[in-house]
């Protein structure tokens, strides 16, 4: 007879056994895992609401301006290639098209212009200003004389013995020949000086306008009139 089999339990013939409420939860969560990736995965999707405009990038690819199904602000619009559009939003793209009478086309490059090798234009002569005319002193307004010579009387003199007659050169080193003396104006502080000219004329001329036209003279004067004490 063949000897007797021992009876084995569960656990001695498929070695450890594993809990059944162990397997069912993860079960479970491999399939809420799932579920997860996919809801992900939809989320990831952007949908295509419009296209606003396009432009032209510098490649020659045309770009087109998106706005996304959601979105209403305008920072989250996007500048989208157009082969990107075309797997998802064929439909929208053309609608934009329809919209423009038709695909865009794509703008031509200007061409680059050749400067000129001609003659540089002629430039304008700047104008040169006019010189400012001096402003005369209250000396010379004082004294000023016409062109032609002045006289007091039909002799050409003045009642004291003088000439108005007077150079109209602006120097009169040259032709002065002496001051004679210098006196006040009676009823005021004015200062005259009596010129003695080389021509034989003598002339009563204020003392600022003699500083002006002939100082050598003056000081010539100033220093014959000098008075020097004894030591």
């Amino acid at each position: 007879m063949p000897p007797l089999v021992p009876d084995m339990s569960d656990d001695e013939s498929t070695g450890e056994s594993i809990p059944y409420d162990d397997a069912l939860e993860a079960k479970r969560g491999s399939a809420t895992k799932d579920e997860d990736e996919d809801e992900e995965a939809e989320e990831d999707v952007y949908t295509v609401e419009k296209i606003v405009s396009h432009e032209w990038a510098k490649n020659g690819d045309l770009l087109f301006q998106v706005k996304w199904h959601g979105y209403d602000d305008p920072a989250d619009m996007t500048l989208e290639p157009e082969g990107n559009l075309l797997e998802g939003a064929k439909e929208v793209v053309e609608e934009y098209f329809r919209r423009l009478g038709g695909r865009p086309e794509k703008p031509q490059a200007q061409p680059k212009k050749r400067k000129s090798m001609g003659r540089p234009p002629k430039s304008t002569p700047e104008k040169m200003p006019e010189p400012k005319k001096r402003r005369k002193s209250r000396a010379e307004t004082a004294t000023e004389t016409p062109d032609e010579e002045q006289v007091d009387d039909n002799d050409g003199n003045a009642s004291d013995g003088t000439s108005t007659w007077m150079p109209k050169s602006r120097n009169w080193e040259g032709e002065v020949d002496s001051v004679e003396t210098i006196i006040r104006e009676p009823g005021t502080s004015n200062l005259l000086a009596f010129l003695n000219w080389k021509n034989g004329k003598k002339s009563k001329v204020s003392i600022e306008l003699c500083y002006d036209k002939c100082p050598k003279k003056m000081l010539a004067f100033y220093e014959s009139h000098l008075v020097f004490k004894d030591g």
